[in-house]
């Protein structure tokens, strides 16, 4: 009897350890399984990360759309003086799209010949920026440029002549800009006057090149 008992406590023994070593072997086992991902995930679409990015952009206030900017001109010889100042402001529609506003005056000189100009315009533009990398951006840009043309001069018989005029430029063409900040940068601008006409327009040339910086 005693044999028989010390039989079965070593067969139950034996069943215990086996049954706790499975269990011990599976609970590892499932701790390192990969796990799948999960098949609701979608990658976003170029459209939904844009989309993101003109939310963000409306949320913004006001001021943080607003830009500043402009560029200043000088030249001057023993016969003449030019001064042009153009001041801009404008307006961030989405992170890249932008509409403003610009204003001109240039002031000229011929000393040697009596002949004053007093011009006095506007610039308003739109642009599209399209961002390469470290804030280098390129973009195109149309513009229309409209300004009185002011004049004060003396004829033969040395009678001052006075004459206004007013002139239009529609101007299509590209730039380069480097930002500086979210705002900022300094663009560098190329543009075609589709109006111009050797004989009447104002420039002896179609091309407007411009630097200009933004804040």
């Amino acid at each position: 009897m005693k044999n028989i008992i010390t039989t079965l406590a070593l067969l139950l023994s034996i069943f215990v350890y086996t049954s706790a070593t499975a269990q011990v072997y599976n609970y590892v086992e499932d701790t390192t399984k990969t796990k799948e991902p999960s098949s609701e995930y979608k990658k976003p679409t170029d459209s939904d990360v844009d989309a993101f990015k003109d939310k963000k952009h409306s949320d913004l206030p006001l001021k943080d759309k607003i830009f500043f900017g402009g560029g200043l001109g000088f030249g001057f010889s023993n016969v003449h003086t030019q001064v042009a100042i153009l001041p801009m402001v404008g307006y961030m529609v989405t992170p890249n799209f932008q509409v403003g506003m610009g204003f001109v005056y240039e002031y000229f000189e011929r000393k040697d010949v009596s002949y004053k100009e007093n011009n006095y315009g506007i610039r308003p533009f739109m642009r599209y920026m399209i961002p390469l990398k470290d804030g280098l951006r390129v973009f195109p840009q149309a513009e229309y440029y409209g300004f009185s043309n002011n004049r004060e001069y003396k004829i033969a018989n040395g009678e001052t002549i006075k004459d206004s005029i007013w002139r239009d430029q529609f101007l299509l063409g590209a730039g380069v800009s480097q930002g500086i900040g979210r705002k900022g940068g300094v663009n560098f601008i190329a543009l075609y006057d589709f109006s111009y006409d050797e004989k009447t327009s104002y420039s002896n040339s179609p091309w407007v090149i411009r630097i200009e910086f933004a804040f």
